[in-house]
């Protein structure tokens, strides 16, 4: 048993604070909250942003997949344009690995986006074909990291 005077349990419950906040990412990580949903006849899910979002080229967007797709394409709707349209594409079509994680670097400003969402099922828009056995996909979780 320690005593009053012993200072083990500080040192390290501060030790392990000061390990956690050394983490890598763990000071550039923001997660981004909205409303989900998602649609089984596009085989697509999203995330309605609260206030829209500004990117700058270069920072980097972390999804967890949720679905079985193993393709996806991601789109960052921005404000007043049309969500039954293929505007605001980042990249094309991205694998989506068995962590189910995918983050991309996003290649150019966008500004005021209000969702997020990610496309499965074989054809989003009839533009992109993703393959007949391809499933659905929703958004599990979202953060946005800054540039490395």
């Amino acid at each position: 048993m320690y005593s009053k005077s012993d200072k083990r349990p500080c040192t390290i419950v501060f030790l392990a604070i000061l390990y956690l906040l050394a983490l890598p990412g763990a000071a550039n990580a923001q997660a981004l909250a909205g409303a989900t949903g998602a649609s089984s006849q596009w085989g697509s899910g999203w995330l309605d942003l609260g206030p829209p979002v500004d990117f700058t080229k270069g920072d980097r967007l972390k999804l967890l997949i949720g679905g079985t797709a193993t393709k996806v394409v991601v789109r960052l709707l921005p404000k007043g344009a049309s969500p039954d349209m293929s505007v605001g594409i980042v990249l094309g079509v991205i694998d989506v690995p068995r962590s189910r994680i995918v983050e991309i670097t996003i290649p150019e400003e966008r500004k005021q986006v209000v969702q997020i969402s990610v496309h499965g099922g074989p054809n989003p828009w009839g533009r992109f074909p993703l393959g007949g056995g391809n499933g659905p996909a929703t958004i599990e979780s979202a953060e946005r990291l800054k540039p490395k």
